[in-house]
């Protein structure tokens, strides 16, 4: 695949800074381990026999939050992210390539366009065997990240071939893509005046799965009533969305929780697993695009509902979406994101 230069940056590599106690594997951390790619010059490294590797995108983009009328800024949010993460400690095995690819871009209002060009890397990345995880920018990530694994397992199904990738080596194709999204919202919106944006994600999703004649998989967790109109509650039910409202997150329905997601997973081939950070409390996340006063909280019951999702080991692709360092008092939410990829590239693994 070549890159489109109009819609790529590449990392320098020096943007990789952090605590260093040492060159032993047991002491080092991110950014002594992280390697940046410039795919406007390199092609990805090959992947020896059984060895893993995860690959780090920006998707540097908020054009979809400003169509929705929300607070720009999101697009700082991956070199943000990367300045926030570099002390990290690694605690994943030592054979994993742990890469990073640079960003997707989006050149003034062209967010299509950018949605485009972050689906074909997906797509790509996927096909070499690597694990993407994608930083945003707004929540117009989705629709583009949806489509790169969509179209990556159709032309797997087709030559069937299905890259080793970090999902338990589930062969199962014929299947659907199980969408689940912490969010505060359902972002089932219709277009508006400005066309799509960071809304309509989920809508577009839904019609192309229907035009495909393919089963539309979504499950929102910690969706508000306060920030969604009836309209968008009509049209979730419309389109079979079982979704979890941030009133029934909670520890006393753990149970119950679990089971429900469980069985989403189950009944899914394979996760794409997105994370809004409005979906938490501003007071825990105030850098986001839209902040919510009473989200839900980052706390172990969270952490155990996330453990959940990424111990099934269907999940093929991640993102964490709307970080805004414009309104992050204290980095706060950086620290969020960076704890939530830690523990989302972390991830221990157990079958269902």
């Amino acid at each position: 695949m070549k890159i489109n230069p109009a819609f790529y940056r590449k990392t320098d590599q020096a943007v990789w800074t952090g605590r260093n106690d040492g060159t032993d594997p047991a002491v080092q951390r991110w950014h002594q381990c992280i390697v940046a790619i410039d795919l406007s010059k390199e092609e990805l490294p090959i992947l020896h026999s059984n060895q893993k590797g995860i690959a780090l995108i920006g998707f540097s983009c908020d054009e979809g939050v400003r169509r929705n009328g929300g607070r720009t800024g999101a697009k700082e949010g991956p070199v943000n992210f990367r300045k926030t993460c570099g002390s990290l400690p690694v605690h994943f095995e030592q054979d994993i390539l742990f890469l990073d690819l640079g960003d997707i871009i989006c050149t003034g209002n062209e967010m299509e366009e950018a949605q485009d060009g972050l689906a074909k890397l997906i797509e790509m990345v996927l096909n070499n065997n690597y694990q993407p995880f994608v930083i945003g920018g707004g929540h117009e990530v989705a629709y583009g990240h949806y489509t790169g694994i969509n179209a990556f397992l159709k032309n797997s199904a087709k030559n069937d071939h299905f890259a080793a990738g970090d999902y338990s080596g589930n062969t199962n194709l014929s299947g659907s893509i199980g969408i689940i999204n912490f969010d505060a919202h359902f972002d089932l919106r219709e277009s508006n005046e400005n066309g799509y944006n960071s809304g309509t994600g989920f809508l577009q999703i839904a019609r192309d799965c229907a035009t495909a004649k393919q089963e539309f998989r979504y499950l929102p967790i910690g969706i508000q009533q306060n920030s969604n109109t009836k309209q968008l509650f009509d049209s979730a039910e419309a389109l079979n969305v079982n979704y979890i409202s941030a009133e029934q997150f909670l520890p006393a329905a753990q149970s119950a929780l679990t089971e429900k997601i469980l069985q989403f997973i189950e009944e899914s081939s394979v996760i794409y697993l997105t994370i809004c950070l409005d979906v938490f409390s501003s007071s825990v996340a105030p850098g986001v695009s839209a902040a919510a006063y009473n989200g839900i909280f980052p706390d172990p019951f969270f952490f155990n509902c996330l453990q959940t999702i990424l111990a099934s080991g269907k999940v093929i692709s991640a993102d964490i979406a709307e970080y805004n360092p414009t309104y992050d008092s204290e980095q706060r939410t950086a620290k969020l994101a960076a704890a939530l990829a830690f523990k989302m590239i972390n991830r221990e693994r157990r079958k269902i």
